[in-house]
């Protein structure tokens, strides 16, 4: 019997729309994913709130309102608004070294022992604390700042006294019985923020307490048994809060 001629038989044919599937597929995603120029993708970053701090002096002037503290006798400085000048420079990481001064005009209490008892008011005079510090400045966020913010606590010492000495109602008064502020140790303690709204300048707020001693002149101490227990000398403390801005270079 002949054998009938081989016929190959026919592959069926894949549909134009299967190989077409993923072009289409490609096309609808593409729109949504963002591209740079050139056709790169862009990737998403995320900012840190963080900045560094690259300037490491700074000098700049600040005003201040002062409690007022005249100690347990009232023979010590008043309080009120004080001015003063500043410079820093950065030690690295998050410490930094200050200088500080400031003038705080003000007035005192003339206070004698009375004849007959008691203490006796002779009136006000003017006054003129003036007073340098050196301090230690610790960063809390190191040599960053945090959304421009720098906030920090400090410490230090130094000494204050007063300009003016002795008034016209102590002239006639013994040496014994007048009052003199300083020279005295100036301990310093607080805290505070610097605010960096620009490239070189900074806004600064301080809270600050200033430690200064004052002495009883000896004519109180000698009548201790008619006025009562009488301290030889207190250490008072001042509150003050400054706001201040500076250069930073």
């Amino acid at each position: 019997m002949p054998l009938r001629p081989f016929h190959r038989i026919p592959s069926p044919r894949i549909p134009n729309l299967l190989l077409a599937a993923p072009l289409l597929l490609t096309g609808l995603l593409l729109p949504d994913i963002p591209a740079l120029p050139g056709g790169a993708v862009a990737a998403q970053t995320i900012p840190s709130p963080y900045r560094f701090v690259d300037d490491r002096h700074e000098a700049g002037i600040f005003v201040a309102a002062a409690r007022e503290n005249r100690g347990e006798m009232e023979l010590g400085p008043g309080g009120g608004m004080l001015f003063g000048g500043r410079y820093s420079i950065e030690l690295g990481g998050p410490f930094a070294l200050e200088a500080s001064s400031f003038l705080l005009p003000t007035d005192r209490k003339v206070r004698v022992p009375g004849d007959e008892g008691g203490i006796d008011d002779l009136g006000t005079a003017d006054a003129l604390v003036g007073a340098i510090d050196a301090r230690v400045r610790f960063g809390l966020t190191g040599a960053r700042t945090w959304h421009r913010l720098a906030p920090f606590v400090l410490a230090g010492g130094g000494v204050a006294g007063d300009f003016y000495g002795r008034s016209e109602l102590e002239e006639e008064l013994p040496r014994e019985v007048s009052f003199r502020f300083g020279p005295s140790f100036l301990g310093v303690l607080g805290g505070g923020t610097r605010w960096l709204p620009a490239e070189r300048i900074t806004v600064r707020a301080d809270v600050l307490l200033n430690i200064w001693k004052v002495g009883t002149p000896q004519a109180f101490l000698r009548r201790d048994d008619e006025l009562g227990p009488i301290p030889q000398q207190e250490w008072t403390g001042v509150p003050a809060f400054s706001l201040g801005l500076s250069y930073r270079f």
